[in-house]
């Protein structure tokens, strides 16, 4: 979100102005357009200094450790997952699941354990639950409802318009029409 974020800025900063400088030449707006490339350097390093990009296993933890507990949301810290839940439970829990890790039980035999004792919504990526694909499909199969219809009363409109021309209507009302014929009458 962060990057997506510093490219719009970026966007946004190289779009204003570019109609003022273009009357000015070609010259003038690549030039103006290259000032604003170490804004956009800056705030993509900024963007990279995200903790969550470059989160470290804490002293005593291993990689996939710390990925487990990424992955799974806190029972005692509502929003956490389990890496950030600062209570005594979650520290014991994490302490209980490192110690099965290292005893060779596999990160994915323990999420599975901790969702048939928690239910799905302890997983952080819920989107393999049913309740995740209902989540993720019905905006999708929305959007394509919306653009179906939409190319429908495109389609609608685009057939109307002939038939109408056809119709006869005039924006020229009756009287004037007599008015227009007797006056070409006239002229012959």
């Amino acid at each position: 979100m962060t990057i997506a974020f510093c490219i719009a800025t970026f966007a946004r900063l190289v779009s204003t102005g570019g109609a003022r400088t273009r009357a000015r030449g070609s010259m003038r707006t690549g030039r103006r357009r290259l000032a604003h490339l170490p804004a956009l350097v800056l705030l993509l390093l900024v963007a990279g200094q995200s903790p969550a990009l470059h989160a470290q296993p804490v002293s005593g933890e291993t990689r996939e450790d710390a990925r487990l507990f990424r992955e799974v949301m806190s029972p005692f810290c509502p929003g956490l997952t389990l890496a950030d839940c600062p209570s005594p439970a979650a520290f014991e829990l994490r302490q209980t699941l490192a110690g099965r890790l290292a005893r060779g039980e596999s990160r994915d035999s323990l999420a599975n354990e901790l969702v048939a004792q928690y239910g799905p919504q302890i997983l952080a990526d819920p989107s393999d639950t049913p309740i995740g694909r209902v989540v993720w499909g019905v905006p999708i199969a929305g959007s394509l409802l919306g653009a179906a219809g939409l190319a429908l009363m495109l389609r609608r409109w685009k057939r109307a318009r002939p038939h109408e021309a056809m119709a006869g209507s005039s924006p020229v009302s009756g009287d004037l029409t007599v008015r227009i014929d007797e006056e070409l009458a006239a002229l012959d």
